[in-house]
């Protein structure tokens, strides 16, 4: 039987990972190690400067006061038996398309997983409020059937070691396309108050995102009702600029 281990960034409690995990684990051996609470937009953002604590749920099941990334590295060397075969972050409540790759806990936490060779899949649902828009209606049994599916295939194509992104929109066509990231073009709204000392303070907001991309991308698919599946890898490489550059900084 395969092991998988299950991790989110909208914390343990969340919906999401307990409808996934009821799902997975009728084919599946699976461990969740997650935050004990909501830790959205923290990358592969690590806790250095305080000790971390394993609360034990229940068999197979902990909650960690950390990061996403801090439970996969707590999760692969302290808590799991074995190497688990697959990872999978999720169900997230919330789109992460485009440049979200870069924020987002949930992918955050697949990429952490592939540092040890560990084929990882995010998966983001999006509600009947649509893009862009916190809270609503979320299908999340049908989420979890989606990641049943797209996780048996890759399961199945073993050599297909990678990150993968999944987007699941409310109202689709039922059908998967394999994407590429598009663009955002985020003007957050930064929101300027005061405390109840007089003091200043500032809260960044997420505004109202501009999607750009065409047939073929993760924002283009969403918006004509596929569940998209993008590959990603860490080459950040500019290889253009890099070929321009070469030999303009030779000292001799």
């Amino acid at each position: 039987m395969k092991t998988i281990l299950l991790t989110n960034d909208d914390g343990f409690f969340s919906p999401g990972i307990q409808v996934l995990k009821e799902y997975l684990e009728e084919k599946y051996e699976v461990y969740i190690v997650a935050p004990d609470k909501e830790r959205s937009a923290v990358s592969m953002g690590l806790t250095l400067n305080r000790p971390l604590r394993i609360n034990k749920i229940k068999e197979k099941e902990y909650a960690i006061d950390g990061t996403p990334a801090d439970c996969v590295n707590i999760a692969v060397q302290e808590i799991l038996p074995r190497r688990p075969d697959f990872l999978v972050s999720g169900l997230n409540l919330g789109e992460n398309l485009a440049e979200d790759i870069f924020y987002s806990g949930t992918v955050g936490a697949a990429f952490s997983g592939f540092l040890y060779d560990i084929p990882g899949l995010a998966v983001s649902m999006i509600s009947d409020r649509g893009s862009y828009t916190q809270g609503g209606e979320y299908k999340l049994q049908e989420g979890a059937r989606v990641t049943g599916r797209i996780l048996a295939k890759l399961l199945q194509l073993s050599g297909l070691k990678a990150v993968f992104n999944v987007n699941i929109p409310y109202r689709g066509n039922g059908k998967i396309m394999v994407t590429a990231p598009g663009h955002k073009r985020y003007r957050p709204d930064i929101v300027e108050n005061t405390d109840p000392r007089g003091r200043k303070y500032y809260w960044i907001g997420t505004g109202d995102p501009e999607s750009i991309g065409g047939r073929g991308t993760d924002v283009w698919a969403i918006e004509n009702g596929y569940i998209t599946l993008s590959p990603l890898k860490y080459d950040l490489t500019n290889t253009e600029i890099m070929k321009e550059l070469t030999g303009q900084f030779d000292e001799t």
